[in-house]
């Protein structure tokens, strides 16, 4: 196993197609652009737009699913008993690249019919929602673009908050607007059981879990939407279901190493 820091889309392409491939993960930010290389992808990816999953076949072709949005949705219903997929929540997402695209996925899948989009930059939630037209018409969600903190006080507050971005500080006036409507939703009137969840795991307590903790929200870090995803990554790849003591020991090393990684901030009650 190693890590690949590519610098181009066709970096990773290329280690994709070498011979010695035998599957990968497809990390920010090439989950929408490296669909157009691969030999086939599933209807996950037909529908959401986005891949993070590449195995190979035994004919040697490769192919592409999304797991991301079952690491999201099981991390989500993980974090309280009292959390189910019920129909009519409110989910929003923070971010409108190839990770939202996941995100929006798996909070349809929960339940989530109106979605709220939180981005600095208009174009970007403009081809997640042109994205958004591959759902059938009966699962397809709503999806809005929180502009102005204005318009986030006239809406109800969301059960579901997914982070896609990585953990910079707002600079820009744009990525300030940004921030301070996401606070606004935080500040809200929320629902008992509310969740936000970062995508981001550099640090385990980003900013915006840091936020949402210090209003009361319940914060999943990112380890734990990666480590939801081990069972369904694992037989692409191997054509072998995955034990669950081979689960739990892949949990325990994942942990460890967020431990060990000096990027890494721990979550208080997660590691």
């Amino acid at each position: 196993m190693s890590f690949l820091e590519a610098l181009s889309i066709q970096e990773v392409v290329a280690t994709f197609k070498a011979p010695e491939f035998a599957g990968g993960l497809v990390t920010m930010p090439w989950k929408k652009s490296i669909i157009p290389f691969l030999d086939h992808v599933d209807g996950i990816v037909s529908t959401c737009g986005a891949c993070n999953h590449v195995s190979v076949t035994k004919g040697g072709a490769l192919h592409g699913t999304n797991t991301d949005w079952i690491g999201i949705r099981d991390a989500f219903l993980g974090a309280h008993t009292s959390l189910s997929v019920i129909a009519g929540q409110v989910g929003l997402i923070i971010g409108a690249g190839g990770a939202s695209r996941a995100a929006v996925y798996a909070l349809t899948k929960l339940g989530c019919q109106d979605i709220y989009i939180v981005n600095r930059d208009a174009e970007e939630v403009h081809e997640l929602v042109k994205d958004v037209q591959n759902y059938d018409a009966s699962s397809r969600p709503n999806v809005m673009h929180v502009r102005t903190v204005q318009q986030a006080r006239l809406l109800p507050a969301p059960t579901y908050i997914v982070g896609t971005v990585p953990d910079f500080a707002p600079t820009t006036t744009s990525e300030i607007e940004a921030r301070d409507v996401y606070v606004e939703f935080l500040r809200k009137e929320k629902p008992e059981y509310a969740v936000m969840q970062d995508m981001c795991y550099h640090p385990l307590l980003t900013r915006n879990l840091l936020l949402a903790k210090q209003h009361g929200w319940l914060v999943v870090d990112g380890v734990q939407v990666i480590g939801h995803q081990l069972r369904a990554q694992w037989e692409p790849w191997t054509g072998q279901s995955l034990s669950k003591q081979d689960e739990k020991v892949a949990w325990e090393i994942l942990i460890e190493s967020a431990k060990s990684d000096p990027t890494v901030i721990p979550v208080r009650g997660k590691l």
